[in-house]
């Protein structure tokens, strides 16, 4: 059945295709000297009917008209151009009837957003970045694996199921990897071939086809309007991304997404998306990939001076004045941050033994500028994974089907003896403790820390560093996790819980390394085998970084005045010199990589007089707080009691 539609000129902005009170707006961008239009589908044609645009509506390349009086909310829609079917680039709504990695000769239609969504006094937590705490994720591999244990496995209703353990783990912020429309399916661009070569092919494949690869990623020009549908449980996405987006805010949790934009996307439309998802989807921020990102001016956007925008390097163009002057003034909300690889390369270096790597902590440790965020990790998307970057020298990318070729070959990497998986328990537990130290390094240094879903219990990708195309329990996050993952759990936990307490390991303005305060200590100060004397040298692998947490916020001051870290990343056990402390503290170990010195321990009294050294094992991080002490009753019985574990300790061992 055909239906008449009186079609008339309208305005060639906004882009898309929208309902107006008078009818159905339609505007797109196609080649002037090609014929093209809209193929509509509704009740009336549901093989589709084609409209083409009005040449006399046309500006530049782009064409535009209205449906007068056309208003059947169900309709779906793709553009035509000559011969050629395909999506609207600003739709913001599909047809969801494609399963993740089913390729189809016809693209899915487009759909007009349909009802206003309820938020229901929904509102951003607006997390400033020194508060920060992330957590990257893949929507799919974050539950798709049998072992998640959540109902819509792989979808955004499955991440909605985990977010009981997100708030038990303790990040603050959650950072999709791409999460827009995009099309899965790697396709080969196709050569030209003469007949020969056509034959031979023919020969040698047969009519076998080539198997499907994906894009798992997803690092590529998009739909950017609308949510990943084969990432939905149910068939309607926005709604159901909406509903993560508040579940979200709800538990105190931001929602970030990434975004790749390639050079073809200009500043305009790259605006036009960012404002989108803020307005319609309450995104919290977004990190931006590509090359050529206009983040100085998309960080003075008036709509987004509230929302983190995150660059892949440092952008300069904000710096003015004495950065002193600029810390007079804090209260401004820092909206830009940037991805700091700088820590990455130089905090695996220092957890692997290399040299020349103690300078690199004491400037890493407290990096915090005044204006922007700094986003610190040892692990995320491309690269290792935490529990392979301690278990492989060299990457395994052979399943990419690149023989190997793909991917960084140098990854700063230390396997502790073997390659790849081992049940020597000596090697599980260097391992652990491995791992456990670079998760200090990430957790309790200035600015905002980044964590890997999946490396807080020791999930593997078996060495591959690069499974761009993986879609299958190679980047699947294994929730089943072993003992070895149990341990590093808990320690995660116990470390952002620290880092939360203390506001001196998360401040909003840099460090000074002088005592402003005359409190009788500074900020932050560095010490080795004798305190206030760190060995920087090339050879030295050991360093004692203390925090005065007089310097924090109000809370930090009646808790523990100050912190303790020793970190000893040597082959063999390194002395500590303490720093001495006010009369009435007393050390306090509260945390150590090493299992075997998990403990708390309270350090021996020692008057004003009496320095205090302590023996840190091999590559071992230890963790110090300066608290009240006991009375000499209580620390009697401490001593005791400590006696006598340590004696039943011994038994156990002969026997």
């Amino acid at each position: 059945m055909q239906k008449s539609f009186h079609v008339t000129a309208s305005s060639i902005y906004p882009l898309g295709v929208c309902f107006v009170p008078e009818g159905l707006h339609i505007a797109a961008i196609c080649d002037k000297e090609t014929d093209c239009g809209i193929l509509l589908f509704d009740k009336n044609h549901k093989d589709g009917i084609k409209i083409p645009f009005l040449q006399e509506s046309r500006k530049g390349n782009i064409h535009a008209m209205l449906l007068q009086g056309y208003h059947d909310k169900d309709c779906t829609y793709l553009f035509y151009q000559g011969e050629e079917l395909f999506q609207d680039n600003y739709a913001y709504a599909l047809e969801n009837e494609r399963k993740y990695g089913e390729d189809k000769e016809i693209p899915s239609r487009c759909k007009v957003l349909g009802d206003t969504y309820d938020w229901e006094e929904d509102k951003s937590p607006t997390i400033p970045f020194e508060e920060s705490i992330i957590y990257m994720l893949h929507v799919r591999g974050f539950t798709k694996h049998r072992s998640s244990g959540v109902r819509a496995k792989g979808t955004y209703a499955g991440v909605m199921e985990k977010i009981p353990y997100l708030k038990e783990l303790g990040i603050n912020a959650v950072l999709l990897m791409p999460t827009y429309e995009f099309d899965e399916i790697l396709r080969k661009e196709k050569q030209p071939q003469s007949m020969e070569q056509a034959a031979l092919f023919y020969k040698e494949k047969g009519e076998q086809e080539e198997p499907i690869r994906i894009n798992y990623w997803g690092y590529q020009e998009g739909l950017y309007f609308l949510p990943k549908y084969a990432y939905s449980h149910k068939k309607d996405a926005v709604t159901e991304f909406k509903d993560l987006v508040k579940a979200l805010h709800q538990n105190g949790i931001e929602i970030l997404m990434q975004f790749y934009f390639p050079p073809t996307v200009g500043y305009t439309k790259m605006f036009h998306i960012l404002k989108y998802w803020v307005l319609e989807y309450h995104i919290d921020g977004f990190q931006l990939m590509g090359n050529d990102i206009p983040l100085h001016t998309l960080r003075k956007e008036p709509l987004l001076a509230e929302t983190k925008l995150i660059g892949e390097k440092d952008d300069h163009s904000g710096e003015t004045g004495n950065p002193a002057d600029i810390s007079a003034n804090v209260s401004f909300y820092r909206n830009f941050g940037y991805m700091n690889d700088n820590f990455l390369y130089d905090m695996r270096r220092l957890l692997k033994g290399d040299a020349n790597m103690i300078e690199s902590l004491v400037c890493l440790c407290r990096k915090n500028p005044t204006d922007r965020g700094i986003v610190n990790y040892i692990a995320k998307q491309d690269g290792f994974r935490l529990y392979d970057l301690v278990s492989y020298n060299n990457k395994h990318n052979e399943p990419n089907g690149e023989d190997n070729q793909d991917g960084n070959s140098e990854n700063f990497s230390w396997n502790c003896g073997i390659e790849g998986k081992t049940r020597k328990k000596d090697i599980t537990n260097l391992r652990l403790r491995q791992m456990k130290n670079a998760l200090s390094f990430v957790m309790l240094s200035q600015g905002t820390p980044l964590l890997y879903s999946g490396d807080e219990f020791a999930n593997s990708q078996e060495g591959n560093n690069n499974p761009y195309c993986q879609d299958n329990p190679v980047c699947w996050i294994k929730w089943n996790h072993l003992k070895i993952g149990e341990e590093l759990l808990a320690y995660t936990k116990e470390l952002i819980a620290l880092r939360k307490r203390h506001s001196i390991l998360h401040m909003r303005t840099p460090l000074r390394g002088m005592d402003h305060l005359s409190c009788g200590y500074p900020d932050i100060s560095f010490h080795g085998r004798e305190a206030w004397i760190p060995n920087t040298s090339s050879e030295s692998r050991s360093l004692g970084i203390m925090y005065c947490c007089r310097y924090g916020k109000d809370e930090d001051k009646a808790k523990e005045t100050l912190l303790y870290l020793g970190i000893n990343m040597h082959w063999m056990t390194q002395q500590f010199g303490l720093p001495q402390i006010p009369k009435g503290l007393e050390w306090v170990r509260i945390l150590s990589t090493d299992s075997r010195e998990t403990e708390r321990e309270v350090l021996p009294k020692a008057d004003q007089e009496t320095l205090q050294y302590i023996q840190i094992p091999p590559r071992t991080v230890m963790i110090y707080s300066a608290q009240r002490g006991r009375t000499e009753e209580e620390y009697e019985e401490k001593e005791k009691t400590i006696k006598k574990k340590r004696n039943i300790k011994r038994t156990r061992e002969s026997s």
